[in-house]
């Protein structure tokens, strides 16, 4: 990742210089000072193991915690772990709207655990265990253990990373290849390439890798490389080494090697993956040029997916790469630059556009351990356990909640329940699945993609027993692309829908439409859903 042998040693004296003027040097803890006291001072190599244990137990702990709590089914299936679920069911090479990876792990884990939300959910919390010990591992090479063991409790800590073990997502596998890349790029900046020392080609590999392996989860994972180029870019003051340039080449291979099943099957499907890509990015002129207040949620919710200490403090390390003393640290200037590209992307499309609270999330894993080591250099231990009990209650408090409502759910208001989202497929998809089985439907329709994944898992049932009423012939979904339905569909399909007048409306493009009822079911007490059921055959087209 370096270009030259100051910024790969950080060994030599002005390397030395700059980092003592860009960070104070941690104070003693108080618990060496009492092994001093007692005659028992304690070495670097017994420090070292020491805070490794405490990483290792942490680590364990909270992922055995999550899994056990993904055991008790407190949180409804969500609509996108549904329809995951169903990608992982084809084992296809890629999907209209997002990579293959995640699907498969859903279908690895199913297959040991069954169908249930513990089989779908069981590989979230281990991915995080993985990206917390790869954050501690690379806190630990650029500074201590002591440090890596507080930079992965700053991300494991975290609200957002607490709530991302108990759903299966894109964010959670993403997220472990990036902290590969990350760990692969600092074992390559520490390397002098020389006489008597040779380029670390095979992290280069890993660092592909990760990337590849990232980005066949979520394509956010290629945001990787423009914090790598800056680096590169902004550290060198001589002309790249060749031996550099050559593994960047070895790591593109290996990310494209990695990518290139996806590659492949988005060739052959139009590249549809990425114009769905573009399409969740699209800034919209008939919105306004700006939305402040979008800009302003976006940052808001960044206290809730690390945490307001965290955040705080990582903004607070990359404001001081105003100071030249702080630029000329080369560890500290390849986490920013692993940290501040993404944040400062999605500020803008968030400005520009909207944008989601996680999109950002792959940038607190270099920026985990910005936070810690800027914490630490000022001796505010107290900070990161502040840091650690508010993750803590957060999580009690969401889960407290979710299990109040998951049994008064319909006595109680809509507002404070944190999964009000997720608590409509259930009922919906029995009343459909039951009505399906008794008149013998051979598919079930729907305009709904929400409705339809959430059956789709509850029924065990495919992509080819679905279908999505999807008139203007635009996909937008897998559903669409995959399942839509075509004039000249003969199959008898029950018909499920939200409301009534669309049932009529749909109903009434088929050679026969016989109307099953309208029912309607409560979710909480202030929300009350109406649906209506049809059987019908012999699509004539929209």
């Amino acid at each position: 990742m370096t270009t030259d042998g100051t910024e790969a040693t950080g060994t030599d004296a002005s390397g030395r210089a700059a980092d003592a003027a860009a960070t104070p040097a941690p104070k003693p803890r108080k618990t060496a000072a009492r092994a001093r006291a007692k005659g028992r001072p304690r070495s670097k190599a017994a420090e070292a193991k020491l805070w490794g244990e405490r990483t290792l137990w942490l680590l364990l702990g909270l992922c055995l915690l999550r899994l056990a709590i993904n055991a008790l089914s407190l949180i409804p299936i969500h609509f996108d772990e549904a329809q995951y679920w169903a990608y992982g069911r084809e084992l296809a090479f890629g999907h209209y709207s997002k990579p293959p990876l995640v699907g498969w792990l859903i279908e690895l884990s199913t297959s040991i655990f069954g169908d249930t939300l513990f089989g779908l959910r069981f590989f979230a919390p281990l991915a995080h265990l993985a990206i917390g010990a790869l954050i501690f591992l690379t806190a630990r090479r650029l500074f201590d253990a002591r440090t890596g063991f507080w930079a992965a409790l700053v991300y494991s800590a975290a609200p957002g990373v607490s709530i991302s073990s108990l759903l299966m997502t894109t964010d959670p596998p993403m997220m472990a290849g990036w902290a590969l890349a990350l760990y692969a790029s600092v074992r390559i900046a520490e390397v002098r390439p020389g006489k008597k020392t040779s380029e670390p080609w095979a992290w280069w590999a890993v660092m592909g890798f990760g990337i590849g392996a990232g980005m066949l989860a979520k394509y956010t994972g290629g945001v990787f490389v423009v914090g790598a180029l800056g680096y590169a870019l902004m550290s060198r003051d001589r002309p790249i080494a060749p031996t550099r340039r050559k593994g960047a080449m070895i790591a593109a291979g290996t990310a494209l090697l990695t990518l290139s099943p996806n590659l492949i099957w988005n060739a052959g499907h139009g590249f549809v993956t990425f114009a769905h890509l573009g399409e969740n990015a699209e800034i919209r002129p008939d919105r306004g040029l700006v939305h402040p207040d979008e800009l302003g949620e976006f940052l808001g919710a960044q206290f809730g997916v690390i945490g307001p200490v965290a955040f705080l403090a990582v903004l607070a390390a990359l404001a001081m790469f105003a100071r030249a003393e702080a630029r000329s640290d080369w560890k500290a200037r390849l986490l920013a630059w692993q940290t501040a590209p993404l944040l400062v992307a999605m500020c803008v499309q968030a400005l520009l556009s909207q944008a989601q609270p996680n999109w950002a999330a792959p940038a607190y894993v270099a920026g985990s351990i910005l936070a810690a080591r800027f914490l630490l250099a000022r001796d505010w231990d107290r900070a990161l356990r502040l840091h650690a009990w508010i993750g803590g209650v957060a999580l009690a408090a969401v889960l407290a909640l979710g299990a109040v409502y998951m049994v008064w759910a319909q006595d109680l208001p809509r507002s404070p329940d944190p999964f009000k989202k997720m608590r409509i497929g259930g009922p919906f998809c029995e009343a459909a699945l039951s009505a399906m089985e008794g008149e013998g439907a051979e598919a079930l329709l729907s305009n709904d993609r929400r409705r339809l994944s959430e059956c789709l898992f509850q029924g065990g049932l495919d992509f080819p027993d679905a279908a999505i009423w999807d008139p203007d012939g635009r996909p937008s979904n897998h559903f669409e692309f995959r399942s839509r339905l075509e004039a000249g569909d003969a199959r008898l399909f029950l018909l499920a829908v939200e409301g009534e007048a669309l049932g009529e409306d749909i109903a009434a493009r088929f050679v026969s439409a016989i109307p099953l009822g309208v029912g309607e079911f409560r979710t909480h007490e202030d929300r009350s859903v109406r649906y209506t059921l049809w059987l019908v055959e012999g699509f004539e087209g929209y």
